[in-house]
């Protein structure tokens, strides 16, 4: 799923995020980086605050450097501006970046692949991509931010004077980014078995799945 999902993000990212403003954002980035590594080293030949080795030194710098370039890149706008007709009372919408889907379709997102019943089809085929446009939303900002995050703890253990588990959340968190990457695999292998699956037939009876019941499973006597 991992693969898969992977692929989606590659194939679908020029969708989601405007070229324009990736590339503003990398400038900015770049930029940010420059500053903080001229910054760095000038602090360092003054105060050896990152150690009085030179390896040392660089590495901290360097790890500092790129995550605070990486910070400022998730801070920038880079998703597609919403088209015009996508208003409610006047007012722009998202609908791509929302992450959840309708009840019916949650079953196909799963672990294990199920057969798309023809009745769920229409909602899979509809809600699936606009989860896909989330996901990938997500993941070309809040990636970026994560890893530079998990940087700047890789940083501060390196630079020493500071206990490690202070750091460990910001390890932690990037670990969602696997998972949002797996997430976007298994809504791309439902929308191809919806793809595949049968048109339901006009008249045909619907069948209701079964839900877990939530409240007291006593009857009356006259239910």
């Amino acid at each position: 799923m991992f693969t898969l999902g992977w692929q989606v993000f590659r194939e679908r990212l020029g969708e989601v995020v405007d070229p324009a403003r990736i590339r503003r954002a990398v400038w900015l980035a770049v930029a940010v980086a420059v500053l903080v590594l001229v910054a760095l080293i000038a602090l360092q030949l003054a105060f050896r605050w990152a150690g009085a080795g030179p390896v040392h030194a660089w590495v901290t710098i360097g790890l500092l450097s790129v995550a605070a370039g990486a910070v400022a890149f998730s801070c920038c706008p880079t998703d597609r501006l919403p088209a015009p007709m996508n208003t409610i009372n006047g007012r722009q919408v998202r609908t791509d970046w929302q992450l959840s889907v309708r009840w019916s379709v949650q079953p196909y997102l799963g672990r294990t692949a199920r057969p798309i019943a023809p009745d769920d089809r229409a909602a899979v085929l509809n809600d699936v991509p606009l989860l896909q446009r989330g996901l990938i939303r997500r993941l070309s900002r809040w990636g970026v931010l994560l890893v530079g995050l998990a940087l700047l703890g890789a940083a501060a253990l390196t630079a020493g004077g500071t206990p490690p588990y202070a750091f460990l959340w910001t390890f932690i968190y990037v670990w969602t980014v696997p998972d949002l990457v797996v997430r976007l695999g298994r809504a791309e292998r439902a929308r191809l078995a919806a793809l595949a699956a049968d048109v339901p037939v006009p008249g045909s009876p619907r069948v209701e799945r079964r839900r877990e019941p939530n409240g007291s499973k006593v009857r009356l006597p006259d239910e």
